[in-house]
């Protein structure tokens, strides 16, 4: 079991410094909260965040990874318990407050880096991408997301 922890650590370290060495420092990423508490069970019975996330914690949104209209997202966050990042798939109703950062945390971007699922980069397509999805999920924070690339493309000109 040690070998296979330290060939995962030996293979997170490798892939994070590749994707630095090709000059990548940060990425773009739609980004989340857990929402506060949502109905479980058949009694409805009222819970607080997730089995692995507690309530209102931020988590990294990947892209799309398979055709069910993004309604199983793979996130990654800190844990209810333990204070590594891990990866997971989750229903997006759990998560709220949907918006776009740059990610510059190297736990972050190691994670992401070894990840088996595909992740946003650095490039404008991305960033494009993202916006788009913000339009159907949060329409303010999309907007204020095009003011800035129309921004951006004015002072590029």
């Amino acid at each position: 079991m040690e070998d296979f922890y330290e060939k995962y650590k030996t293979a997170v370290a490798e892939s994070y410094e590749k994707y630095t060495e090709y000059g990548h420092h940060w990425c773009w990423c739609l980004v989340g909260n857990i929402v506060q508490e949502h109905e479980c069970g058949l009694k409805r019975e009222i819970k607080n965040g997730t089995k692995h996330f507690s309530r209102g914690t931020k988590v990294y949104l990947a892209p799309v990874q398979w055709g069910d209209g993004y309604e199983n997202i793979v996130v990654i966050g800190l844990p209810r318990y333990g204070n590594k990042y891990i990866e997971v798939i989750m229903r997006s109703a759990y998560i709220e407050n949907y918006r776009m950062k740059k990610v510059y945390k190297p736990a972050v971007l190691k994670r992401m880096c070894s990840s088996p699922y595909y992740w946003w980069g650095d490039s404008e397509n991305d960033r494009k991408k993202i916006i788009d999805y913000l339009k159907t999920r949060a329409p303010e924070e999309a907007a204020k997301e095009i003011l800035k690339l129309n921004g951006d493309n004015e002072n590029i000109q």
